[in-house]
């Protein structure tokens, strides 16, 4: 800095800048690091100007690095909104700091006080370079106003900033002033190629410094000390984020008759199914899926996750818990129903206990529950944060045995009273006619694009009678896939199981294995399109073949079956 006298006036800065932190609510994230009172030397240091301090302090530091040899054109530049992106902000003209401060002021503090830019690197550049104006330039070269934009931004001076959030075009092009691009003193770069090539021409990779400090949502992200594939912020602006896993479950009595519209949100809103079980949790699941607040007796939500069968989904997307988080809502489905009648929560829950489904926490919760909840692992290629976190892709499934087909069959389930005698266990199908059957869901039915049919298909059969007792995903291989085929008697089946996970559920219904394709062509006269669904659709004609592919998929079929699993 320069003006007249600095060195007298300089002792006075520390205490005005701190005055500023205390005004503006930042002494206390810094005082928190500190024992003792924090002073104005804990934060500022004033020293004369000498050529030997500027040389150990970076030298010229508007200087700009060589950026010849970025390749650019074998980038593809992946961007999510829902992950951090890295925008670059630029302010010119002679006076910025008087004229554009409060913009910048605007951008840096976010007034709502819940998510704030992240200042990766700043730096001023005396006058731009031909170069550099015309990659600022927000005209096309084509356009009239081309030619006099660059010949202004060279000769002034700018400001330029690289910033980063969730959603950071989005939001940073809300706040631009409303006749942008205007005078040209406030640019930015409107797309994440022009942000690469912008950072590159400016920063170079020392100079990106991050500061995790400032990334509220970074609880939801994998620790920054993870560094799973030895990538600097160059290489994630052009590879992008990775994908993360998560779980959701949905809770008793929350599912069974929405099971079609379930799979339907996650198909909507960018997740890949990779886990799917219905099962009833053990008391230590249910623990350690509790999260009660202080002085409250969790009894009576560890009684409720624990009186019937729950949903759990392993799902993956980038920013896959916090936009789980997002989409569940609060916590009271009450709530939830004032703030978005679409929320999660909202259309699931009834009251706080009652709120209709779990979801992780934190990326750290997240790995946790994933492996309580599928402990031999998922059904996706393996990416490096499943390699660090030790989480296993499925290449067979470790249920599927024949040894298990043989000594098991499927019997009807009875259950003592001494009012009635014995009388059927399950509740939702008791005739005569009451059989079970199981269907499987090839992976191109389950990677349809949206909306999928066959989650519709899905709802029209439990309208019709048909009730899902139990489901999981499967990663077949060769051997698994073959026997299924020769249960099956399907010559394409084979094929289809090939594809990647097929998703296998138990329905009941009366004469389910035996007359399925009538249950299906009712269906689908009312809806001719649903045809596309059913021809890829893999299902016993037997009732035979039935009781073998449960017994050969399933253990159990849950405490509503009309049958249950038992051994020859």
């Amino acid at each position: 800095m320069r003006r007249e006298s600095t060195v007298r006036y300089s002792s006075r800065l520390p205490i005005g800048l701190m005055n500023e932190l205390v005004v503006e609510g930042l002494i206390g994230s810094i005082q928190a690091r500190f024992t003792d009172v924090v002073g104005p030397e804990v934060c500022f240091y004033t020293i004369p100007y000498s050529k030997n301090h500027h040389n150990v302090l970076g030298g010229h530091m508007w200087t700009v690095p060589e950026s010849s040899h970025m390749v650019l054109s074998k980038y593809a530049y992946p961007s999510c909104p829902d992950a951090e992106q890295v925008v670059i902000l630029t302010l010119t003209g002679q006076n910025i700091m008087e004229n554009e401060i409060k913009f910048l002021h605007k951008v840096l503090r976010d007034p709502a006080g819940q998510e704030e830019f992240e200042l990766l690197a700043l730096k001023w550049v005396s006058q731009l370079s031909q170069r550099q104006a015309q990659e600022l330039n927000p005209f096309e070269i084509g356009d009239r106003e081309w030619q006099n934009s660059v010949q202004s931004l060279t000769s002034t001076p700018a400001l330029i900033l690289a910033l980063r959030r969730v959603r950071a075009f989005i939001t940073l092009r809300q706040q631009l002033p409303h006749n942008y691009p205007g005078s040209l003193r406030v640019l930015m770069s409107p797309t994440p190629e022009t942000a690469f090539r912008q950072t590159c021409l400016f920063f170079s990779e020392a100079e990106l410094v991050p500061d995790h400090s400032s990334r509220p949502l970074l609880k939801f992200l994998p620790p920054h000390h993870i560094d799973t594939t030895g990538h600097s912020l160059y290489s994630y602006m052009t590879l992008g984020p990775q994908p993360l896993l998560t779980l959701a479950l949905f809770k008793p009595g929350a599912w069974r008759q929405c099971f079609g519209k379930i799979l339907t949100l996650i198909k909507q809103n960018g997740y890949t199914l990779v886990g799917l079980r219905v099962l009833l949790l053990d008391s230590t699941m249910a623990s350690a899926l509790i999260h009660s607040p202080e002085k409250q007796d969790p009894t009576e939500e560890l009684e409720y996750l624990r009186s019937g069968p729950s949903l759990a989904l392993g799902l993956l997307r980038v920013n896959a818990v916090m936009r789980l988080w997002e989409l569940m809502g609060p916590e009271d489905p009450i709530e939830a129903r004032t703030v978005d009648q679409t929320l999660w929560r909202a259309q699931f829950g009834s009251d706080r206990l009652h709120n209709g489904i779990y979801g992780s926490r934190s990326y750290r919760n997240a790995i946790e529950d994933m492996k309580l909840l599928f402990p031999s692992g998922v059904c996706c290629a393996e990416t490096s944060l499943m390699r660090y976190e030790q989480i296993s892709s499925l290449q067979s499934d470790p249920e599927a045995s024949l040894d298990h087909d043989h000594l098991h069959t499927s019997q009807t389930a009875v259950k003592f009273s001494s009012e009635f005698g014995q009388v059927p266990a399950g509740p939702l199908v008791c005739t005569a006619l009451c059989q079970t059957t199981c269907l499987l869901i090839p992976s191109s039915l389950l990677q349809q694009s949206q909306p999928p049919l066959f989650s519709e298909l899905l709802q029209r059969l439990f309208r019709t009678g048909c009730h899902l007792l139990a489901g999981r995903l499967c990663m077949l291989d060769k051997k698994q896939r073959r026997h299924m085929c020769e249960l099956l008697r399907a010559s394409a089946g084979e094929e289809l199981l090939h594809e990647g996970p097929c998703l296998a559920i138990v329905l009941q219904a009366d004469n389910a294995a035996t007359c399925f394709d009538i249950i299906l062509e009712r269906v689908c006269r009312e809806r001719p399109d649903f045809r596309r669904v059913t021809r890829k659709l893999l299902y016993p004609r037997f009732k035979k073949e039935a009781v073998k592919l449960l017994c050969y998929l399933f253990d159990d079929f849950g405490l509503d079956s009309h049958h249950r699993i038992a051994l020859q």
